[in-house]
């Protein structure tokens, strides 16, 4: 996804003929490389921008944050090179937790910008299901992110790697939970929430939940599969982003 228009915070080909933008911001212990393929999935009449946080691939030396106070910022001053098209928001757990701040931050400092959706993808809005990683051995931790679907076991069997992976999912775990969901205040454009029927840590009551963060039009889909359930399901889920923001 490399380009000449791409930046350290954001990975994008640019597409002359997009009408509009798709941000997509990533998973804990995530990067951008994950929406790699979604440009030519969705096609030229939206240019998929991937947000690509502090301390993993190109990025790799830099450190964490792990403050959504901390983040905002320098993510929206470098993200406004593409707020003259309208924008979407597309949310990977922690992400969509990031995109609901970025979109209330935005609000403020861009009241002409035009972010006409987010995509809340298995993530929970309810307070019931809120984690608190800090409280967890590193065994614990690692056991959690297993049976998440998020490791893979030769990750795990590796101790460079497995500390890698650690160093990564500990801090993002930590920048979750800088981010009260529950008593964000509701933002004016429409959501759709996703996720997996077998995702352990987003029942669909946590999916449900997120109706109560817009004024506008709220639809929540559920699909087969773990957190991960995405990629089980790429065309699927594009389908049902392509309906929601009418592409």
């Amino acid at each position: 996804m490399s380009n000449p228009q791409s930046s350290k915070w954001l990975q994008r080909k640019v597409q002359p003929a997009a009408r509009s933008r798709l941000l997509c911001f990533p998973f804990g212990g995530g990067s951008a490389s994950f929406y790699r393929d979604w440009q030519a999935m969705l096609g030229p009449r939206i240019e998929v921008c991937a947000v690509q946080l502090p301390g993993r691939e190109s990025r790799f030396d830099e450190s964490f944050i792990t403050d959504i106070n901390d983040l905002l910022p320098p993510l929206v001053h470098a993200a406004s090179d593409l707020f003259d098209l309208p924008l979407h928001l597309f949310g990977y757990s922690l992400g969509a937790g990031i995109a609901q701040k970025f979109a209330t931050y935005c609000d403020t400092l861009y009241p002409n910008l035009q972010i006409v959706s987010l995509t809340a993808c298995a993530s929970s809005a309810s307070p019931a299901h809120r984690l608190s990683a800090s409280t967890m051995s590193d065994e614990q931790f690692m056991d959690y992110i297993m049976g998440l679907g998020g490791l893979s076991s030769e990750i795990a069997a590796n101790p460079g790697l497995r500390a890698i992976a650690l160093r990564t999912l500990r801090s993002d775990f930590a920048l979750s939970e800088s981010i009260n969901l529950a008593d964000a205040d509701p933002v004016a454009i429409p959501i759709l929430a996703i996720g997996g029927d077998g995702d352990p840590s987003v029942p669909i009551s946590g999916l449900q939940a997120w109706s109560d963060k817009t004024t506008g039009n709220f639809v929540h889909q559920v699909f087969p599969g773990d957190h991960f359930f995405v990629r089980q399901n790429l065309p699927k889920v594009l389908d049902a982003l392509r309906d929601f923001i009418a592409l």
